[in-house]
């Protein structure tokens, strides 16, 4: 065929099952997922100027639209659609006929298909006009001035793609770029660097930090930019973990201005490999966002002063952050990179950031010297952030106010019922 055309689908089908859909098994794309071959058919679009596709979801109606057009026809292009209308049909609300045409925009059908549950039919009749126009125009209500916004600019409309297709599609280019990443890195030169997150880039198979502030170009000695990545803020590849530290011969990393410091711009700093860490194995433990602690095969680490720190006597294998700054292995609890004399098989550790046992009680780095078996919390002054602050607390002998910024003492004892 000469003129675009494509392939009409609407299904009515509730949230649930649209959900359970693109996430059907679906051997004919990556990942074997439904979803991840409508977005490829998305991508493609970008490679061919006149292909559209689109997924769109009616939350009120309860009905699923979906079109592929071909600037230039080709049936084995659209042959895995057509056989995923049986899968389609298996998950589709029960109680409702639908159809799914291969038709020129003008139109004029190829073929038709009904779709009931758990069928899929092909039709050997002509289909009313009043059901192939209602998916044509259904087509058309998507377009701009008699076109259609390219993948890029489709993305991000309101009201055109569904919520959960877009997740498959932001991981599916995920996919693609780091499919093409090796090609891209190996062609990168110092006139056309290859960006591979932040301010790190690669040209000539080597890895810098193109620091934007201080126009400083900054090697990473030995760094493999194939495998170069970011591991909860910390640099890695492979072979290395790296810290980055103000330069032997640099100016102070910071300057007074009036009563405030900001950062020098002449300060020169240089990135270095830290001993001892195997780059392969480093991972970050618990959350990628708010994470103290990582770990090689061999140790765990605590990142401080830009440094890590290497805590002793810990276990890799059995190591796990608590919460707060507090972490455990088989033997141990830690604060940060200390040792607390907390028994690791029988403690508590509560929302307001006290860990104790039946013996010990310890607040960030402060022990508490309360009886552990009556001890209470009684007030706390917020309730977003129960963990600082000012405390109200109890134990046999008495009620205390403490305070983990008071310095040097930490507890103030009070009469009963006293407030804030």
């Amino acid at each position: 065929m000469a003129e675009p055309t494509g392939v009409f689908i609407e299904i009515e089908i509730d949230e649930k099952g649209l959900k359970k859909m693109l996430n059907h098994a679906f051997d004919k794309a990556y990942n074997n997922k439904l979803g991840y071959y409508f977005s490829e058919l998305l991508y493609n679009c970008n490679a061919n100027p006149g292909n559209v596709f689109i997924l769109n979801y009616n939350l009120k109606s309860k009905k699923c639209f979906i079109a592929y057009l071909l600037n230039h026809y080709e049936k084995t292009l659209v042959e895995p659609l057509i056989d995923a209308l049986p899968l389609i049909s298996s998950i589709k609300k029960s109680d409702t006929t639908d159809y799914a045409i291969v038709a020129t925009i003008f139109p004029e059908v190829l073929e038709s298909y009904k779709i009931t549950n758990k069928k899929t039919e092909k039709i050997t009749h002509d289909l009313p006009a009043d059901i192939v126009n209602r998916l044509i125009n259904k087509l058309w209500s998507f377009s701009e001035n008699n076109s259609f916004p390219e993948p890029k600019k489709a993305i991000n409309k309101r009201n055109y793609f569904y919520k959960g297709f877009k997740t498959y599609y932001k991981k599916y280019l995920l996919h693609i770029a780091e499919t093409e990443r090796p090609s891209k890195i190996a062609q990168a030169t110092e006139e056309a660097p290859y960006h591979l997150f932040d301010n790190f880039y690669t040209y000539n198979n080597k890895v810098y930090d193109l620091n934007r502030y201080t126009n400083q170009i900054i090697e990473l000695p030995q760094a493999d930019p194939a495998s170069f990545r970011n591991v909860a803020g910390i640099k890695a590849d492979k072979n290395f973990v790296f810290n980055k530290k103000l330069a032997s011969n640099s100016p102070p990393k910071t300057i007074k201005e009036g009563n405030y410091s900001k950062n020098n711009p002449l300060a020169v700093w240089e990135w270095c490999i830290a001993e001892g860490i195997d780059g392969l194995n480093f991972k970050y433990i618990k959350d990628k966002w708010d994470t103290i602690y990582w770990k090689d095969k061999n140790a765990v680490f605590i990142y401080n002063n830009n440094e890590l720190i290497k805590l002793e006597h810990a276990d890799s294998r059995t190591f796990i952050h608590l919460d707060f700054c507090y972490g455990k292995d088989k033997n141990q609890v830690f604060y940060l990179d200390r040792v607390i004399p907390i028994n690791v098989n029988n403690f508590e550790l509560n929302k307001n950031g006290f860990i104790f046992d039946n013996y010990t009680i310890f607040h960030y780095e402060n022990e508490i010297p309360l009886d552990a078996k009556t001890f209470k919390i009684l007030e706390y002054e917020s309730s977003t952030n129960p963990f600082v602050g000012t405390f109200l607390l109890e134990d046999k002998n008495g009620h205390y106010k403490y305070n983990k910024d008071w310095k040097p003492e930490v507890l103030l004892p009070i009469a009963p019922n006293t407030k804030y």
